[in-house]
């Protein structure tokens, strides 16, 4: 038992940060059991506030009140045990940016028992819909408990789905079900024997989807946190209740925690010892997430005061004995280019400085990237920590599922960019996707590549592409890191639109288009406006600022070394059935490819570059 948890964390690393609300809107009672949950590149918290402020006496218990070691204390014209709810917005620094009550007079029914409102609301976004997920009990007046579904939209309520047990409808109380964040509607019902069950939130209906074994002798480990993605395994905090007697036989409880961890197929694998946050009785967690290599963990503490707990992922790995490969961690940028496509003739654009027909000689696998498949290699990813680009070897929305594809990265906290000729991009996909932030340090954002006057890129220019870059001129400033370029003077069609655009430099793509040049007479003639070096065969490995972690995913799963590596001699491994952290290279691993390329350099120089 590991009394002060809070305490070994911060020791470790970690550090401990207070969630407070006005007095203005708590009127002096209770905040507690906070939820963390990180909502694209926002950090969302929900704050519970009840009407009351609990007496609890701990320890020896010699203080305690006439009626028994607890006692709620109310205002003297509302003794019901009130909830309600604050969705919060945090600053990098985990203070609060933003706060906002909930409304939920909408939905609102006269409450028919003593306890009233949405406790300990879970926050979590299924399909891109915003949910508050918790236990409500004021609907029957026997107090009888369900958990509910409650659908945020401008801190408004707008839709309540109360959710029926899967195998006992006669059950008094189910609360603290804990959703599955990388699986909608799913939540692990009871932790050891683990029931996963699947939530039919149109007929409120819930259904066991598995029922595991038990691990060991621990099987009264209660629902807490969410469970969260991590290192191709899932976790969380469950809570143990300890009901108890004291010396007057008045009845008491003590609440501990233990981290669980599964595997894909809901095994458990590790149990935690149990631990207390603060030394505290009375302590409950409602969430849990990963962010920037960190764990957070939200908790309340005798219902009278919210905390967030940063832990280093390096700490809970020595804790749960996890040994990672995680390599990417050398640079702030691991990046995975997404390939969404490669036509049997290749990229309709064909871009002289584009190595094509490299590429069409040696790639004779699928064709398209599968919606399905897409989601199950990003969910093979470690979560919030690589960025997703939309670029790879082709124009990427010349699948028709691009836009959902980013939605969906987005979603699963991953940063993202886009890189694209507007080829194939509609309307309704720019609608989809432009309230994403899409600026995350170097080589990223939105960038529009535009076409130039002397058909360099051949876009296929008709009326609708044009209407389309028009209509991104008239958004351009919702998109957050929108920039243009083009790889010469602007094509008279969208010259109105955009007059001059950047034109980059060129290089060889690791001397791709030298050989290219040869099968490709347009760039035979302006091959002089590309630069190339070349190493003199030495062993070289990466300096790009995303090392050896930028990353090229091709529509059959393949992972391929880098961007300049059309001709696919560098194959890492398949994202379809292996795991990002087995294929990825070791730093200072050496290539071919980077003796040809201007990224190039040899192991020895690269600790002084």
């Amino acid at each position: 038992m590991i009394n002060n948890f809070v305490k070994q964390v911060i020791e470790n690393g970690g550090s401990i940060h207070p969630l407070l609300l006005p007095s203005t809107e708590t009127f002096g009672t209770g905040i507690m059991n906070p939820s963390i949950f990180i909502d694209g590149d926002k950090i969302l918290c929900n704050i519970r506030h009840v009407n009351y402020t609990l007496f609890h006496c701990e320890g020896e218990q010699l203080f305690g009140n006439r009626h028994g070691p607890l006692a709620y204390i109310n205002p003297e014209n509302d003794i019901k045990l009130r909830t309600n709810n604050f969705l919060c917005e945090l600053n990098k620094d985990f203070t609060i940016k933003t706060y906002n009550k909930i409304d939920t007079t909408k939905l609102d029914i006269q409450p028919v028992w003593e306890f009233i409102g949405l406790e300990d609301a879970r926050v979590v976004r299924w399909e891109d819909k915003l949910f508050f997920t918790g236990v409500r009990r004021d609907t029957k007046t026997n107090g009888e408990g369900r958990m509910e579904l409650s659908e945020i939209v401008d801190n408004k309520e707008i839709r309540r789905d109360r959710i029926e047990p899967p195998n006992d409808p006669n059950s008094y109380c189910e609360k603290n079900w804990m959703p599955v964040l990388d699986m909608p509607y799913h939540y692990v019902k009871w932790t050891n024997p683990t029931e996963l069950v699947k939530v039919n939130k149109d007929n409120g209906t819930s259904e066991t989807i598995h029922l595991k074994n038990a691990f060991g002798n621990l099987q009264n480990l209660r629902g807490s946190s969410h469970i969260i993605p991590y290192k191709n395994k899932r976790i969380c905090i469950i809570h143990e209740c300890d009901l108890w007697k004291n010396k007057l036989n008045q009845k008491d409880a003590k609440y501990t925690h233990r981290f669980v961890m599964w595997d894909l197929d809901w095994n458990i694998e590790w149990i935690s010892d149990s631990f207390s946050f603060m030394d505290g009785e009375i302590e409950f967690c409602c969430g849990l997430a990963e962010y920037n290599n960190e764990l957070l963990i939200s908790f309340g503490f005798q219902d009278n005061a919210a905390f967030l707990l940063r832990m280093p992922t390096k700490y809970f790995d020595t804790l749960a004995n996890i040994k990672t490969k995680d390599y990417w961690r050398v640079t702030p940028y691991p990046t995975i280019e997404i390939t969404t496509s490669i036509p049997p003739k290749g990229c309709v654009v064909d871009c002289a400085f584009c190595p094509q027909r490299t590429l069409l000689n040696v790639y004779n696998s699928e064709k398209m990237m599968e919606y399905e498949k897409f989601v199950d290699m990003i969910d093979r990813l470690p979560s919030n920590e690589i960025r997703i680009t939309f670029s790879g070897f082709t124009e990427p929305f010349l699948n028709r599922r691009t836009a959902d594809m980013i939605l969906y990265a987005h979603n699963k906290g991953h940063r993202i960019s886009v890189f694209t000729t507007g080829v194939g991009l509609r309307k309704e996909d720019i609608d989809k996707i432009k309230h994403i932030n899409f600026s995350h340090g170097p080589n990223s954002g939105f960038i529009l590549h535009l076409p130039d006057s002397e058909r360099i890129a051949k876009h296929p220019i008709t009326k609708e592409y044009i209407e389309v870059v028009e209509y991104i001129k008239t958004i351009e400033n919702e998109i957050n890191g929108f920039g243009i370029m083009s790889m010469g003077e602007v094509h008279e069609s969208v010259k109105h639109i955009y007059p001059t655009a950047h034109i980059p430099t060129f290089w060889s793509r690791a001397g791709n288009l030298l050989g290219e040049a040869m099968i490709k007479p347009e760039l035979e003639k302006i091959k002089d406006r590309f630069q190339h070096i070349d190493h003199g065969g030495k062993e070289m490995t990466c300096n790009c600022l995303e090392d050896l972690y930028h990353n090229v995913l091709l529509p059959d799963g393949r992972l391929s070394l880098c961007c300049m590596d059309y001709g696919l001699k560098h194959i890492l491994g398949n994202l379809w059935d292996q795991e990002y952290e087995d294929i990825i290279p070791k730093p200072f691993t050496c290539f071919t490819l980077c003796s040809s390329c201007e990224n190039g350099i040899e192991p020895k120089n690269k600790n002084n570059a």
